[in-house]
């Protein structure tokens, strides 16, 4: 009977959806040919070497999945390369370097290895191509990566043989070198925007962006300037990450193909294993996909739908994520012993978190603070299983030596498996053994599990998390999703917190209300979607408008409000001018055969700071700019009546 392969997976950050997918891959190509896979896992990180520097102390604890498995006794090794910090990287390097087993590098480029990776000359020339051949841009500026990694100077090159290509004078002073990261989103533009202006520009045609969370970042940085994107600039992105496509717009981007490196890999380890030799890299095309950033697919009601539909699920997991932290922390907190403490790990890992299977695995010392030092990998010990379960069934305690990694019958099965190392800082404390139930659950949810697990000092980890989806949430609940304005929620909330500080300190609170003339009639004459342009054009001018800390509001189909406070009749008319002239000027800009005309209508006083209640103060301050804006709206009509 022939041989089963048995492959150690090197990989960090499975919780990242580029890293994901490359996983989903190997696990799809290994169950294809019968290869055992043992997936040793970190949670580097690199998005900024800067932050994660100050944990070393964690990344130390954090390697021993690294420094876990003796070699000698796998086939062939896997690097999974997208994202792991230099510390762990340069402990793998160590780790793999003389072994006498086939080692591939996926997903980067590393000297020395076969790496399987984007072309990213042909896929990230496919970009900048459709932006000069479909758009027909020529002013083309870059958002590039960190300038000392390989694929930025490759994508740089890329960007600038396809301008040479069709004749664009290649300008090394319109690119900007980023962090890859949404925080440069502010700095980029002001770079590009003043290289414009020198040049005698507004804007330039296009900004082709390294990568999707930049050009997410640069988006951004464009919306809070009143800068539309495609309309004013096309900006694109590059990897095909999930948050591309839930942006608003969603991202025009290529696909990097993160799940055919993984699966490929699995299928060219197994010809090396087999004697076959492969001495060059292999390069795969990723795949052009053109959305609405680039003006090539519409912005519309349906796709905002969508992506409240994608955020809503995010923040659901988001949700179960947090309820079973606190279910870990209050069961563990309230137990009276350690076999109270294993009992409710089991139990609470079976409910919340997505894992099939669990085995928490610890040595006989395990609470000495132990830190790992060099042959760790080679000296055995007995470890026990303490909690956990298969298939969901409980497991009894149970005893195997390290050297094994994990008991017989999960060795002999034909599930993968990834391995975490629980550890509090530095100090190791043993190993969990995971299998997840579902390919693609959201991995996040077992590195916030595992951290609380091991009392990490990665407490922060989940808290930014916790809060991420806590503001996802208030802004699906308190935005309008065609403007981006707040909506009704909105202005309950924001009105209840200014009111109550305006009675407490003596100011003047101010309500405006805004309504859209002859909505209907453009409705009904050019269409529903310029009708949605309309209320989009009066947002962007209360945006504009905005110079005093308002809250600028969409509260009914053609209704907007205002809430300031510590404000003025003559702020109120300043603000009232400058939005009509933003409106105006893009109306005129763009060329409509109508006009986008409001009334409006305010209340501005000091509330009394007396016991009546939050909502009567409203529909006061409401009915009286209503009324007002009633009269200058029945002076409108009689005007065009004329």
């Amino acid at each position: 009977m022939e041989k089963r392969l048995k492959i150690a997976v090197f990989t960090s950050n499975i919780y990242e959806p580029m890293v994901q997918t490359m996983m989903n891959g190997v696990t799809k190509a290994a169950e294809e040919l019968g290869i055992k896979l043992i997936c040793f896992t970190s949670f580097s990180d690199s998005y900024s070497s800067k932050t994660y520097q100050k944990f070393q102390r964690y990344n130390e604890g954090d390697i021993v999945a690294i420094e876990l498995p003796d070699l000698d006794d796998f086939d062939g090794v896997i690097k999974v390369d997208q994202s792991s910090g230099g510390y762990t990287h340069d402990h793998l390097m160590k780790r793999l370097s003389g072994l006498k087993i086939p080692v591939i590098n996926v997903g980067s480029k590393v000297e020395g290895l076969i790496n399987i990776l984007n072309d990213e000359t042909r896929s990230f020339s496919d970009i900048v191509e459709h932006i000069i051949t479909v758009h027909g841009c020529r002013d083309i500026y870059h958002l590039a990566g960190i300038e000392d990694k390989y694929y930025t100077q490759e994508r740089v090159e890329a960007y600038k043989s396809t301008l040479i290509k069709y004749d664009i004078e290649f300008d090394p002073s319109k690119v900007y070198y980023g962090t890859l990261w949404k925080d440069c989103g502010e700095a980029a533009l002001d770079y590009f925007l003043e290289d414009c202006r020198k040049r005698g520009k507004e804007y330039p045609d296009a900004i082709i962006c390294a990568n999707d969370y930049s050009a997410i970042g640069l988006i951004a940085a464009c919306s809070r300037r009143g800068i539309r994107v495609p309309e004013d600039i096309i900006i694109t992105g590059y990897d095909g990450v999930d948050e591309a496509y839930q942006n608003v717009p969603a991202l025009t981007t290529s696909e990097q193909p993160f799940y055919a490196s993984g699966y490929d890999s699995v299928y060219v380890i197994k010809r090396m294993c087999e004697g076959e030799k492969i001495t060059d890299n292999i390069r795969i095309r990723g795949r052009l996909m053109c959305k609405q950033s680039c003006g090539c697919e519409a912005i519309t009601s349906t796709a905002f739908e969508d992506i409240r539909r994608a955020f809503q699920s995010q923040i659901d997991g988001a949700s179960y994520l947090a309820q079973s932290i606190t279910n870990l922390t209050i069961g563990v907190s309230d137990a009276a012993t350690i076999d109270e403490c294993f009992r409710e790990i089991s139990e609470n890992a079976a409910i919340d978190t997505g894992f099939e299977d669990m085995l928490l695995c610890l040595p006989e010392d395990w609470d000495q603070k132990r830190v790992i030092t060099e042959g760790f990998s080679k000296a055995d010990e007995e470890m026990t299983v303490v909690a956990g379960f298969i298939n969901g069934v409980p497991v009894s305690p149970q005893k195997f030596m390290k050297k094994d990694l994990m008991p017989k019958a999960m060795l002999e099965d034909d599930k993968p498996y990834y391995i975490f190392s629980i550890h509090h800082l530095q100090y190791y404390m043993g190993y969990l053994i995971v299998s997840p139930k579902d390919k693609s659950y959201n991995k996040l949810t077992m590195q916030a599990w595992i951290v609380n697990l091991g009392c990490m000092l990665d407490n922060w980890r989940t808290r930014q998390e916790l809060s991420a989806a806590l503001k996802r949430m208030e802004n699906l609940y308190n935005r309008d999703t065609l403007t981006d304005l707040y909506n009704r929620h909105g202005y309950n909330m924001f009105f209840e917190e200014y009111c109550r500080q305006c009675m407490a300190e003596g100011l003047s609170l101010a309500v405006l209300i805004i309504d859209m003339d002859d909505l209907k009639f453009v409705n009904d004459n050019y269409g529903h979607a310029e009708g949605d342009y309309s209320l989009c054009a009066i947002a962007e001018g209360m945006r504009v408008a905005s110079k005093h800390g308002e809250i600028c509001l969409r509260t009914g189909g053609d209704e907007f409000m205002v809430i300031a406070k510590d404000y003025t009749e003559d702020m109120a008319r300043e603000f009232i001018e400058r939005m009509r002239e933003h409106i105006d000027k893009r109306i005129a800009r763009d060329k409509k055969p109508y006009e986008v005309k409001v009334s409006t209508g305010y209340c501005i006083r000091i509330p009394e700071n007396n016991t009546s209640l939050i909502t009567e103060v409203s529909e006061e301050y409401q009915k009286i700019a209503d009324s007002m804006m009633y009269e200058e709206k029945k002076t409108h009509k009689a005007r065009r009546n004329r």
